[in-house]
């Protein structure tokens, strides 16, 4: 083929290129539709119980008493993350979508809206009015999507966002994962006992020491915040159903105790290792066993030597230039 022929197949193939695109383009504007809120009149302020069915799981309902939420499942009851919730609630008010997928009922299997197939959520208000009812299906062809249907409507619509995958979880997802609620200012004493040896005290003047190997040391007041911080936001990864000897809690290697100002404690008992990057711990006075990451464990208990120098300026002298010969 001369270049002739070649450089007439190449404007050729480019041509019908910009035909394609262009009609692929005109397509996609004349499926476009004005945007419909799946939700209409939802108000998330008013939701007092959420009952999330799913054909993998058991069923949970999480319910708000006196403002604070709560997450059962068969006959297991526990304080539920209400931050969690809060964000199931917003993705749920702000569901909409330009994109009708079937209005078909004989697709709703494929899409899985159907009854059998979708994770059903119902959302109701104090006395048992329906706020919202949806079903949600499995993630669009971008991955980054949803498909939806409105409870006993036909039409499956497109909906930006991981939604199953917020609403989809075990008991245990729903549960509140804080292990302490304290006010980090009443910490007076912060002991760490076992494996490891260091007292933080605040002085009546406000400022903070470190007491270890006998020897009292003035640290910086942030590293002592930092680590009173870090006990105060101590979070679970997940929960274990193992026995105290199984997690090793029945012998803990280290304790963790913060005396407050109202002469009450919190206590973290330290047990085996859960695997390499987690480990069994439980708190004072709770039957509870919690995995935490040690990432988070590991900043409670530094040596004195760090505290000591957590608050010196980083060495950034230079050394002399190498004299010319």
């Amino acid at each position: 083929m001369n270049s002739k022929k070649t450089l007439i197949l190449a404007m050729l193939l480019t041509a019908l290129a910009a035909i394609y695109f262009a009609s692929e383009r005109l397509a996609a504007k004349k499926a476009q539709r004005p945007e419909v809120t799946l939700a209409a009149g939802f108000d998330k302020g008013r939701a007092a119980a959420i009952t999330i069915k799913s054909p993998a799981k058991d069923a949970v309902v999480l319910k708000k008493q006196a403002g604070s939420w709560t997450a059962t499942s068969g006959k297991k009851t526990y304080a539920a993350d209400a931050s969690a919730i809060t964000a199931l609630l917003g993705q749920i008010g702000n569901m909409k979508s330009g994109t009708m997928v079937s209005k078909n009922s004989k697709n709703f299997d494929a899409f899985e809206v159907s009854a059998g197939k979708a994770v059903d959520v119902k959302i109701e208000d104090a006395a048992g009015r329906v706020l919202a009812w949806v079903l949600l299906g499995k993630n669009g062809p971008d991955i980054f999507s949803t498909y939806v249907r409105a409870h006993d409507a036909q039409t499956v619509y497109l909906v930006p966002g991981f939604l199953k995958n917020a609403a989809d979880q075990e008991l245990n997802g729903w549960r509140d994962k804080l292990l302490f609620k304290l006010d980090t200012d009443k910490i007076t004493l912060f002991s760490v006992s076992g494996d490891k040896d260091l007292d933080l005290r605040k002085t009546t003047a406000g400022a903070w020491q470190a007491v270890c190997g006998g020897r009292v040391l003035d640290i910086p007041t942030e590293a002592a915040k930092r680590i009173i911080s870090g006990f105060a936001a101590l979070s679970a990864a997940d929960f274990s159903e193992d026995s105290m000897a199984q997690a090793k809690l029945d012998k803990p290697v280290r304790t963790i105790t913060a005396s407050l100002s109202d002469g009450s404690q919190r206590t973290l008992s330290l047990g085996g290792d859960k695997n390499a990057f987690q480990q069994f711990v439980k708190t004072g006075g709770v039957e509870q066993i919690y995995v935490v990451e040690k990432a988070q464990l590991d900043g409670l208990a530094p040596s004195c030597e760090d505290l000591k120098n957590s608050g010196k300026a980083p060495d950034t002298a230079k050394a002399p230039a190498a004299v010319k010969q």
